[in-house]
């Protein structure tokens, strides 16, 4: 079967439609049989080039997509398999990989996904073994490499190499700088851990979308783009409004122009399809590679009409811009906002000392770093040493950091904030995209995400530099209660990667 998806987004010369189909809880049933009939109608017009096919969105247990997947390749249009992580962990990730390339479900949506809700007898627990950008890293390895590392039980296995087209996602709609360049940092790390494609959080701020494409384009990046468009219904744009979607942002002023378009005799039925589909003709004037289109309660005969009218706005897009423009107010924009005078931030005491101490115990040119490693290879020689050792620095972590022992620290990493306590889904390589205006979308209006508070307080990164981060590697749970100063000193942490980094530079 022909990969229209991947062989219309790479050609420069095609504007690529996808739209996000959305399974519910169980395996069958009207709400299936409206999405197969909604296929069938999609292929037969020919104009969307996928179907995306969530993976438990809100958090709720619902149809694997990769079952759904399977229904529409055979209808003979490309799937798009969202894979998520909040209910995986690594072996699982890789397994369900193994089973996407055996069936021939090619391209994939790499996300975190949303914190899990209520399930069978209540909360379900949530995984994030990986995050978005280890498991792009794990994608691109599975191309080329072996997945397992030498020294790894079983040796390393000769697997046939496995080709995904595989994307991530990015929100440009942060309303403040530290949820913001986290973002965009975030972006760039996953671009580089091998993301082949983005697709955007859904959002109605044109001037957002646009700084998105200028910051792709500053990196002098060729991946494409693709500008999500959702066509919400008044009641979900209530829901959205009120901050209940993670990660969604829908301004007062769009839903007080839905309420009053809801006064008409559809109900501002035309009105949101004609929106979107000017929306769609900005972001195809503005140079987005194409869009990903969703929404509630939309029949084919709608889609058809949005991308009918979308034909005819093409050319005039610079003239809509402000009809569908819908920011929130005192956004922050990096074109805008961000000064290029150096940034002065007022750190606190406790951060200055715990980088002081830092760089002194733990840099190979501090200090205290021989003495630091001599009483640490010292008491690896001895049981009881050993626990004192691991009794003292529990001591001193949990009073400074809340430590959790997970034996592999970042701290250093993210401001001297633990993110195994602090952040719900222990996020190592930066934020997920499930903030609003700076709160966690697991602790909304209670707790600032954990990777804001990193943003406030640390050195890095700054709107000046955005450029993409080394990725750190998953935890190696072995290690799990275990003292992190003691596999520093041996090499059993991920600071481990840098140390094998540095001796090929060197010996080059």
């Amino acid at each position: 079967m022909t990969d229209s998806f991947h062989e219309s987004l790479l050609n420069n010369n095609e504007f690529t439609i996808t739209y996000e189909l959305v399974p519910g809880r169980g395996s069958g049933g009207k709400r299936l049989e409206k999405i197969l009939r909604l296929a069938e109608d999609a292929k037969k017009d020919g104009r969307i080039k996928a179907l995306s096919i969530t993976d438990n969105p809100g958090g709720h247990p619902a149809l694997a997509p990769s079952s759904l997947g399977l229904d529409i390749q055979a209808m003979g249009i490309s799937p798009l398999i969202h894979f998520s992580l909040k209910d995986k962990n690594r072996n699982m990730a890789e397994s369900q990989l193994f089973e996407c390339h055996r069936h021939n479900l090619r391209n994939l949506l790499v996300l975190g996904g949303d914190y899990p809700r209520y399930g069978f007898h209540g909360q379900a627990m949530p995984v994030f073994d990986l995050d978005s950008t280890q498991l792009l890293s794990l994608i691109d390895r599975l191309r080329y490499h072996p997945p397992l590392e030498e020294g790894a039980p079983g040796r390393i296995m000769e697997l046939p190499p496995m080709i995904f087209f595989a994307g991530c996602v990015v929100s440009p709609f942060k309303t403040m700088e530290s949820e913001q360049v986290w973002q965009y940092v975030k972006l760039l790390t996953k671009i580089r851990c091998g993301a082949q494609f983005v697709i955007s959080q859904l959002g109605f701020d044109m001037k957002k979308y646009a700084e998105l494409l200028r910051l792709i384009r500053d990196q002098h990046l060729s991946t494409p783009l693709i500008a999500n468009v959702f066509v919400p219904t008044l009641s979900v744009a209530k829901i959205m409004n009120s901050g209940r979607v993670p990660g969604v942002i829908l301004p007062d002023k769009l839903l007080q122009r839905m309420q009053d378009e809801a006064k008409g005799a559809d109900r501002g039925e035309e009105a949101r399809l004609l929106r979107a589909a000017k929306m769609v003709a900005v972001l195809r004037d503005t140079g987005y590679s194409g869009v990903h289109l969703g929404g509630n309660n939309l029949s084919f005969d709608s889609i058809s009409f949005l991308l009918d009218k979308a034909e005819t706005f093409v050319g005039t897009g610079q003239q809509l811009v402000e009809e569908v423009h819908f920011p929130e107010p005192s956004t922050w924009y990096l074109y805008g906002n961000c000064s290029r005078a150096p940034r002065k931030r007022n750190f606190p005491i406790l951060f200055a000392a715990n980088d002081l101490l830092h760089r002194q115990i733990f840099c190979e040119d501090g200090h205290l770093f021989p003495l630091a490693a001599k009483i640490s290879h010292t008491a690896e020689k001895s049981h009881s040493l050993r626990r004192f050792y691991t009794f003292f620095e529990h001591l001193i972590k949990k009073i400074l950091f809340r430590c959790r022992m997970c034996g592999d620290c970042t701290l250093a990493e993210s401001s001297y904030l633990c993110p195994q306590y602090g952040c719900p889904k222990r996020m190592i390589n930066g934020p997920c995209g499930g903030s609003n205006n700076g709160f966690c979308e697991v602790y909304p209006n209670e707790r600032l995400c954990f990777w804001v508070r990193a943003y406030q307080r640390g050195i890095a990164p700054d709107c000046n530099h955005i450029n993409g981060l080394p990725m750190l590697p998953p935890k190696d749970w072995s290690l799990n209660t275990s003292s992190s100063w003691l596999n520093f000193f041996s090499g059993r942490d991920h600071c481990r990667l840098k140390s094998k980094d540095r001796k090929l530079k060197a010996e080059s």
